[in-house]
């Protein structure tokens, strides 16, 4: 009894001793106590609009027709892009994307409007600058919608026989359908990237705070008072729990910031039961904490533990399977992924905040954040205990 009294009040020590290195240590309480609460915020005012909105194109217009301008008028009226010029030929139109000044093209041939009173089928060429994803969708699909009205009116007009309005659009699009976006309304950048971010911050600014403490120990060569007086018998099970124990009563708070305050705060979709949140943060925080004292070993130097944090925070997200299918990452690098907490904690908190799954839809991720936070813990005991001296 008197062996477990002393045990416990080694943990507790050690328990102290990290929560003063959060006050103490500037590195450490910039990225435990600070960078939690405002990069989330500032990551989702970033992209609060969810849209990109009047992106610039310019157009080409070699047809001079009442159909060109049509286009050109209905694209121009749409929220998503802005006709900024106008160019006589396609290589002055490339000079102003390469120049910055616009991010599309839409060209129209001379023989638009004469192909389409004959029947024939011609073509609208829109040109993007595939740097920007959502810049690229943007122009594409306003160009899609756009054609497709036409498309619409020009079967129409072809039917004189038709008498009524209701039996035009009936023959013109016999077979329609309605787009209903779930699980993101908006369809916006923010509600897709966002909880992904949200469980990655947790994690990447745990093995900050955790190598910025260790990577201090090391350099300046020395354990503290109370660890030196812990005998070697137990030693790193006493010191991994006493540091874990600091880091979880700390990430406590930021977890429930993270996955309901933040969500709730910038109107995303949180459809999640508290229980099931719950059960699959707890097991996510263990696994985090003793992941990132197993990886402390790595960590000689403070600085060590920005290059590996900045190297590995957007592969992390990528083996996460949300930003990037699946299915389309080699087998070598979904097995990497299943050795990143953050991999199974995103899957899991997507599904759950999101998209209305329950605990037990999302059983594998729960398993394998159990087992990640028993083994990794494990290995923080033995590389706490194998690097007592520094």
């Amino acid at each position: 009894m008197n062996r477990m009294y002393q045990a416990l009040c080694e943990v507790c020590a050690i328990w102290r001793d990290e929560m003063r290195t959060f006050v103490r240590d500037e590195g450490v309480f910039l990225f435990c106590l600070l960078m939690p609460a405002v990069y989330p915020l500032l990551y989702a005012w970033i992209y609060n609009n969810e849209m990109v909105r009047e992106v610039p194109i310019v157009v080409v217009d070699n047809s001079h027709s009442a159909l060109s301008r049509r286009f050109i008028q209905m694209a121009d009226a749409s929220p998503d892009v802005r006709v900024a010029a106008r160019a006589t030929n396609l290589e002055e139109a490339r000079r102003m994307i390469e120049q910055q000044e616009v991010r599309g093209i839409y060209y129209f041939p001379a023989e638009l409007a004469d192909a389409v009173n004959e029947g024939r089928r011609t073509y609208v060429s829109v040109y993007t600058d595939m740097a920007m994803t959502l810049q690229y969708k943007s122009i594409y699909m306003t160009a899609t919608s756009v054609v497709g009205k036409i498309n619409k009116d020009i079967r129409i007009a072809r039917m004189a026989k038709l008498t009524t309005s209701r039996d035009e659009d009936i023959s013109a699009a016999p077979l329609n359908f309605t787009e209903v976006p779930i699980f993101n309304p908006a369809g916006g950048y923010s509600g897709f990237i966002l909880p992904c971010v949200l469980m990655l911050v947790l994690q990447q600014t745990l093995m900050l705070g955790i190598g910025l403490s260790e990577g201090t120990r090391r350099e300046r060569r020395r354990l503290t008072v109370v660890a030196r007086t812990i005998p070697n018998r137990g030693y790193g099970i006493r010191l991994a729990f006493g540091k874990g124990l600091a880091y979880f009563m700390v990430y406590s708070v930021w977890a429930a910031y993270l996955s309901i305050v933040v969500p709730r705060l910038f109107g995303l979709v949180m459809i999640a039961n508290w229980g099931d949140l719950l059960a699959i943060m707890f097991p996510y925080l263990l696994a985090c904490i003793s992941f990132g004292l197993m990886l402390s070993w790595m960590v000689r130097y403070r600085e060590n533990v920005l290059l590996l944090v900045v190297f590995t925070s957007v592969p992390f997200l990528f083996l996460s399977g949300i930003s990037w299918p699946l299915n389309a990452i080699p087998a070598f690098w979904q097995g990497v992924g299943g050795l990143i907490p953050s991999t199974y904690a995103i899957r899991a908190y997507v599904r759950i905040a999101t998209m209305g799954a329950g605990l037990s839809d999302v059983i594998p991720e729960y398993r394998a954040l159990w087992i990640q936070a028993a083994a990794y813990f494990a290995a923080a005991c033995i590389v706490m205990w194998r690097t007592r001296k520094g």
